[in-house]
């Protein structure tokens, strides 16, 4: 069940579940997680960390080790080519195929995915090569024109330089040069702004906007910080231990969350200009995803639970609004009492 975006989304995530690999089993990382992404739509992807956001994006491009973790359920994608590929048992030949030409992803710490033994102006121009079969001068010119339209200064230095000679934000827009040189359709942002301050974390965040709506691509933005995905999407899926547990709108999510833990995530946050003195935070922690309590996940947490209800049966995702998703049994009576 999920909030459809369009008759053939862009991406489309049904029943998908990741098993991680351990010694004492099985762990579920991500449980039942269905969604869409249309063409040139922003999807937020919000929840605490360990909630199983990375992992869900690192799933889309088929990035997960078979030796250490199972991937189940349907991953379809329509590529540029207009053809669809179903990623979940799809070839490692066809999946680098599809990885920076048609799905690129910007990782949370550019210092591990950018090689340091090599120039900047070599990894970009290498992955020219790759996807668009650039030869080399015309790389590197695409590099340094890339690097120019992301705001880089003394791009021609850039390209010269190793990766420990840039600042954390030069890095990050070093890596979003590289997720844009295959020009693709959906671009996975997973916590892109992690580490940096708050100045360069609203650069990029510009940038990242600016370039959605001159490109048009589609995104899906990874980020517990709802400031700044209040910024950059028109849709958010809520994550709290590997399952959806709401969706909607973000307008409409963000004023009025049905989920007492949405509700929560509002609270616990800073916001200049809001009026409130005191952030509340959330009591308790993320469980152990291999050892989940039963019930409703969050129901340990939750000043909305009851007893013989909410920690006995596990709630399903309802429809609570067109577009809108929510899992919570009391949803309903937490409305109608605040009403």
């Amino acid at each position: 069940m999920t909030a459809a975006t369009s008759a053939r989304p862009l991406i489309a995530v049904q029943g998908l579940e990741v098993v991680f690999h351990a010694a004492a089993g099985g762990v579920r990382s991500v449980r039942d997680v269905s969604f869409t992404i249309g063409k040139s739509e922003v999807l937020a992807l919000v929840g605490e960390s360990g909630s199983g956001k990375s992992t869900i994006g690192l799933a889309l491009l088929g990035l997960h080790s078979p030796a250490k973790a199972s991937i189940a359920g349907a991953i379809r994608i329509r590529c540029k080519d207009g053809s669809d590929l179903e990623v979940v048992g799809a070839s490692e030949r066809r999946m680098r195929r599809l990885r920076g030409n048609d799905v690129a992803m910007i990782f949370q710490e550019p210092m591990s995915s950018l090689n340091p033994v090599h120039r900047i102006g070599h990894q970009i121009a290498e992955a020219l090569g790759t996807h668009r079969s650039m030869p080399r001068s015309k790389a590197w010119a695409r590099a340094l024109e890339l690097l120019t339209g992301l705001g880089v200064p003394s791009p021609e230095k850039c390209l010269d330089s190793y990766p420990h000679q840039l600042s954390g934000g030069m890095r990050q827009r070093v890596m979003i040069a590289m997720a844009l040189s295959g020009e693709p359709a959906l671009l996975i942002a997973d916590e892109p702004t992690t580490a940096l301050d708050v100045t360069i974390q609203a650069q990029i965040v510009d940038l990242l906007k600016a370039l959605q709506e001159r490109t048009h691509m589609a995104m899906l933005f990874v980020s517990h910080d709802l400031g700044l995905v209040r910024q950059m999407a028109s849709r958010v899926l809520v994550m709290y231990a590997g399952e959806i547990v709401e969706e909607g709108p973000l307008p409409d999510v963000f004023l009025r969350p049905k989920m007492p833990y949405t509700r929560a995530l509002m609270l616990s946050r800073a916001e200049l200009g809001s009026g409130r003195r005191k952030i509340e935070p959330i009591p308790g922690n993320v469980p152990n995803l291999a050892r989940l309590p039963s019930g409703c996940a969050f129901h340990t947490r939750c000043s909305h639970s009851l007893a013989g209800l909410c920690d006995v049966k596990p709630p399903a995702l309802e429809r609570a609004a067109q577009g809108w998703l929510v899992r919570c049994h009391r949803w309903r009576e937490i409305e109608a009492d605040e009403a």
